[in-house]
C-alpha cells in the first residue's frame, strides 16, 4: 500500500535560513510555496528527488536543537489513501485536501504519539 516515505516535516525559526541551506547551498528545488490569505510565505516544500521531498513551516515559537521540537511529521505516499484509511485505520480519519497544496490527506498517530501523514497525488493535486 506505501509507495514511498514522501516527506519529512520540520519547523523553522527562520525561512531565510532554509533557503539560503537547503535551496542556495543544497540546490533543493521549490515545488511549492506556502502562502497564506495575507499573502504572507509560512513554508516550503522541497524537492530530494523524484519522489522524497522536505517541508518546512514557520514556527513563531523558540525552536531548541536539542528537543525533538523541530519535528513535525512523516508522510507516507499511498496509492489509494481510501483503502488506507478503511483498510488499515478503519474509516477513522477525515480524508480531506491540503490548503494550498490540493493533495488528498490524512493524518494519525503511531502508537508512541508521533504524528504520520498519508497523501495520494492525483489529478487535483498542485504537484
Amino acid at each position: 500500500m506505501i509507495k514511498n516515505l514522501s516527506h519529512v516535516s520540520l519547523s523553522s525559526n527562520s525561512l531565510k535560513k532554509v533557503e539560503k541551506f537547503y535551496i542556495k547551498k543544497l540546490g533543493l528545488k521549490v515545488v511549492h510555496k506556502f502562502i497564506n490569505d495575507k499573502n504572507q510565505l509560512y513554508g516550503y516544500f522541497l524537492k530530494c528527488n523524484k519522489n522524497t521531498f522536505i517541508e518546512f513551516f514557520n514556527s513563531k515559537k523558540k525552536l531548541s536543537k536539542n528537543k525533538n521540537a523541530i519535528f513535525r511529521h512523516l508522510c507516507f505516499e499511498v496509492s489509494d489513501i481510501k483503502k488506507v484509511n478503511r483498510e488499515k485505520f478503519n474509516n477513522k480519519n477525515k480524508i480531506f485536501r491540503g490548503k494550498t497544496d490540493n493533495i488528498l490527506q490524512f493524518f494519525t498517530k503511531d502508537l508512541e504519539g508521533n504524528i504520520i501523514e498519508f497523501h495520494q497525488r492525483d489529478r487535483y493535486s498542485k504537484f
